[in-house]
This record gives structure tokens, C-alpha cells and sequence, in this order.
């Protein structure tokens, strides 16, 4: 469950354990030890029974299986370290060329993950792009920004730097299909609404009425 969830169990937990602290403690008058505990106990209580609400509500808005959602933020998450590992070779690869390739790949990228926290049912149209395409477009980069960091190049090296030039064009292609692909729903979702108002507006439209005979 990600962090907003716990913000929100951690602002409802702790005056709930205050409260029951407070009221051993004056009260009552239980002793600081008996209250602490009472009070932590309250807490992992209270902590437990609104993470149940939440699974709850979360598995209903999304309409997938809790053990689906734990596997695609865990998906997610080891997205996001990728992307991040990726940024760092803007300076490493040292051609504008490359350079814009990588914006390119870590915009595809980010859009995806996006959309796909947003709405976790999209992970299933981009299953590739967590499994493999990320995966390969951070190898390629490593590689291709070790082949540029060579002191000598020789012919074997061009041509490899060429290759990888080459298999960095086609990694950011898929990227740019995987982009296409997540967000196909929604377009056909635009297109249908859009069929559907241009249906409403002729069928209300006057109908043309046609010349009139000449009245004797």
C-alpha cells in the first residue's frame, strides 16, 4: 500500500493512541508503564483495522485481487529505481543524439508508470514494458555509454557504438508503442463518446424542409 495510505493510518492512529494514553493516565491513574503499553497496543489495534478499510476500498475501486496490486507496485517501484538509474547517464553518453534518446525513453517511461499508479488495471496492457523493454533500453544505455568512454576506438568499437545507436532507436520505439498501448483505452473511450454527441446533435437537428408550392 503506498504512502499516502500510511499518512492517512498514522494521522487517525496517533490521537487515537493519545487519547487512550491520556485517559490511563488522568483518570485513572494506571501508571506511565501500564498507560504505554495500553496505548501502543491501541495503536497496532487501530493501525491493523484501518489498513483492513483500506485494502478493502482500494481492491473495490480497482477491481483486482489484493496479491495483484502487491505484485504491480512492487513492479512499479522497481520501475521507478530503473528510471532513476537511467537519468544517470544524460552525461555519460556524451551526444546530443543520444542525449534526446534518452529523454525520450525516461518521458515514455514516466508517462507509463504514471498512468499505471493511477490506474493499476493498465499494468496488464504493458506487461513488456516492467518485464522487458525498461530492462533492455538501461542495458543498452550501460552499454553504449562504456563504448563511448573508451580513450582509443577502434573499428570493432565503431561499429559496436553504431550498433548500440541502432538498438537504442528501436528500444525508444517500443517505449513510444508502450506508451500507445496504455493509453489505447482512453482514446477509444474519446473516440466512442465523441461518435456518440456527433449521433446526438444530427439527430436533433431540424430536418431541411423543401420547397413549398405556390399558393393560388
Amino acid at each position: 500500500m503506498n504512502s499516502k495510505y500510511t499518512a492517512i493510518r498514522h494521522v487517525l492512529n496517533i490521537p487515537i493512541a493519545g487519547s487512550s494514553l491520556l485517559l490511563l493516565l488522568v483518570p485513572f491513574d494506571a501508571g506511565l508503564t501500564l498507560s504505554a503499553f495500553v496505548a501502543a497496543g491501541t495503536y497496532a489495534a487501530s493501525n491493523y483495522s484501518i489498513k483492513g478499510v483500506q485494502k478493502y476500498h482500494v481492491v473495490k475501486k480497482h477491481g483486482l485481487t489484493w496479491s495483484e496490486l502487491q505484485h504491480i507496485s512492487k513492479q512499479v517501484g522497481e520501475a521507478q529505481e530503473k528510471m532513476h538509474e537511467l537519468n544517470q547517464y544524460y552525461t555519460k553518453v556524451r551526444s546530443f543524439r543520444s542525449i534526446k534518446q534518452l529523454i525520450e525513453m525516461n518521458r515514455a517511461a514516466k508517462r507509463i508508470v504514471q498512468l499505471v499508479k493511477e490506474d493499476p488495471k493498465r499494468f496488464y496492457l504493458v506487461e513488456a514494458f516492467f518485464y522487458s523493454h525498461l530492462d533492455s533500453a538501461l542495458e543498452i544505455t550501460k552499454k553504449y555509454a562504456l563504448l563511448v568512454r573508451q580513450p582509443s576506438k577502434d573499428a570493432s568499437t565503431k561499429l559496436a557504438l553504431l550498433d548500440a545507436r541502432e538498438m537504442m532507436d528501436d528500444i525508444n520505439e517500443l517505449l513510444q508503442q508502450d506508451v500507445n498501448d496504455v493509453v489505447k483505452q482512453d482514446i477509444n473511450r474519446l473516440q466512442l463518446e465523441l461518435d456518440y454527441a456527433k449521433q446526438l446533435t444530427t439527430s436533433r437537428l431540424p430536418e431541411p424542409k423543401g420547397d413549398q408550392p405556390n399558393e393560388r
